[in-house]
C-alpha cells in the first residue's frame, strides 16, 4: 500500500507492507522506502512512524545516492568495461537494437537494446546476470541435495547488501544474484553452507565439519566471499 506523509515541509512517499508479524520495521531501499508493520496496525500509526523518523529517512537516502555515485564512477557501464561472470573476466560489448538480449559471446558479454545509456545498460546487465544466477543456483541446488540428504522449503534469488545468503527457521533458502559474478567454488560454497544449515542451524564445529565433507576447501572459498571482493554491483 502507498502511502504519503508531510514532513519538515515535504512530501514523503512510503508503502507500507502489513504481513504476520509482531514488529514494525523501517527500511529505506534504492527504489523507495518501506514500512513492514502488523496487519492490524493503524494506518496513522505508521504514518507517524515514518514522520517521527523523516531526518534519518533523508540521511539514508543521501547515503545510497553517495554509494550509487561511488559505484558508477568506479563502473560505469561503458563499451569494453570488464564483468566478471561465474570466475571469469569478459568484456562489454553493446550494440543497439529493437529489443533487449544479454548473452555471452566468445570473450564478451553483448547486450543488444534500443537504449544504451548508463542507466539503461546497468539494468539490462543487472537482468542479464540476475538469470543467469538463477540458473545456476539452481542447477548447482539440484546437485547438491541429493548428496547432503536435505531439501529446502522454497528457495529465493534475490538482491542482498550484507548476505551471500540464508536459511530462514521454516527451511526456506535465499540466496544473493550476485554470486554468479563469483567463481563456481564460491557459489558452491554458499549452496552447500546453506543446505547443511538444514541439519545444523548454527555455525557450530559440527556444522562446519559437515560443509567440509562436501568442499574439503570451504574456507578458501569463505575468505574470498568475506575479503571485500569488488564487482559492478558492489
Amino acid at each position: 500500500m502507498l502511502r504519503s506523509v508531510k514532513a519538515g515541509g515535504q512530501v514523503m512517499e512510503y508503502e507500507l507492507v502489513q504481513t504476520a508479524r509482531a514488529s514494525v520495521e523501517l527500511r529505506v531501499l534504492p527504489d523507495g522506502v518501506r514500512v513492514f508493520a502488523p496487519k492490524t496496525f493503524p494506518l496513522r500509526q505508521a504514518d507517524a512512524f515514518v514522520r517521527e523518523r523523516a531526518d534519518w529517512i533523508r540521511e539514508a537516502r543521501a547515503r545510497l545516492d553517495g554509494y550509487k555515485a561511488r559505484e558508477e564512477s568506479r563502473f560505469p557501464m561503458t563499451e569494453g568495461m570488464p564483468v566478471p561472470v561465474e570466475g571469469r573476466t569478459y568484456a562489454l560489448r553493446l550494440l543497439k537494437a529493437a529489443s533487449r538480449s544479454g548473452r555471452i559471446e566468445g570473450g564478451s558479454v553483448v547486450l543488444r537494446g534500443p537504449d544504451l545509456s548508463p542507466e539503461a545498460v546497468r539494468e539490462q546487465l543487472r537482468d542479464f546476470l540476475f538469470d543467469r544466477a538463477k540458473e545456476r543456483l539452481m542447477e548447482r541446488l539440484n546437485q547438491y541435495m541429493p548428496l547432503i540428504g536435505r531439501s529446502p522449503g522454497r528457495v529465493t534469488v534475490r538482491e542482498q547488501r550484507t548476505k551471500w545468503g540464508s536459511c530462514s527457521g521454516q527451511g526456506n533458502l535465499n540466496f544473493n544474484w550476485k554470486l554468479i559474478m563469483a567463481p563456481p567454488e564460491a557459489l558452491d560454497y554458499v549452496v552447500i553452507h546453506e543446505l547443511c544449515h538444514l541439519y545444523e542451524f548454527n555455525h557450530s564445529p559440527k556444522f562446519w565439519a559437515r560443509v567440509a565433507k562436501y568442499q574439503p576447501d570451504y574456507e578458501t572459498w569463505r575468505d574470498f566471499l568475506r575479503s571485500g571482493w569488488a564487482h559492478p554491483y558492489n
